[in-house]
């Protein structure tokens, strides 16, 4: 039974190839928010995967055998409709509900003192991924802003994510996200940085593409609570 952690995916380094310190800082953050999640999960083959692309991402979840994969989580930077993951200034190697989505994007990004907003050919759209290496049950959890924003046109990230695995059969499987901006200042101005967690402030669970329950529970929303949900 695997368990991916994926945390990461800021950019670490400016145009000129200097250090980017604010992407190493949010990178850190994401990396210790992994480490505590993984801390209550009590079995499976833990695997803590820093992001370089989306492409890397998907490549290794579709490597896996068929109903091998009991829990994937994703620490980075998001939006009701995307991962964002970069390498390059300006150009996202993220993850995106669809191709409607990526055109939104670009048009909201882009900028005339920055220009175009592009993405790069490692960027990956949720149908990207072979749902069917997921378990019945499994757990999809998304730790980034907004992937679970309420009353968006189209579907918002953890919705596609709900959708997209319950096509593949797998009926008791769901999707958490949060439905505005997330932090990793679960203890308030007194976090150490160990104690980095974005789980708490308003968080969605989905099901099929349809709401299960709204919650600002703090830490672990227990499995067989959410298996409560689901008819």
């Amino acid at each position: 039974m695997i368990r991916f952690m994926f945390h990461g995916g800021t950019r670490e380094k400016n145009a000129d190839g200097s250090v980017r310190n604010l992407g190493i800082a949010h990178n850190s953050a994401f990396y210790f928010a992994a480490q505590n999640v993984a801390k209550d999960y009590t079995n499976g083959d833990k695997r803590s995967i820093k992001i370089t692309t989306s492409a890397d991402m998907v490549r290794r979840i579709n490597a896996c055998s068929p109903k091998s994969v009991a829990s994937l989580d994703v620490f980075c930077h998001g939006t009701p409709y995307s991962l964002n993951f970069s390498i390059k200034e300006n150009e996202n190697c993220g993850l995106v509900t669809g191709w409607m989505a990526k055109q939104g994007l670009r048009a909201y990004y882009s900028t005339l003192d920055d220009g175009i907003y592009n993405f790069s050919s490692d960027s990956r759209y949720v149908s990207d991924i072979d749902f069917e290496v997921f378990t019945d049950d499994a757990r999809i959890q998304i730790h980034g802003c907004n992937t679970a924003r309420g009353s968006m046109p189209g579907n918002t990230l953890v919705e596609e994510f709900s959708e997209k695995i319950y096509k593949a059969g797998r009926k008791k499987a769901y999707v958490i996200g949060h439905t505005d901006k997330s932090n990793p200042n679960i203890n308030g101005s007194k976090t150490t940085i160990k104690e980095q967690d974005y789980r708490h402030g308003e968080r969605s669970i989905y099901h099929n593409g349809r709401l299960l329950k709204t919650t600002k529970k703090e830490g672990l929303i227990s499995h067989d609570e959410i298996q409560g949900f689901i008819k």
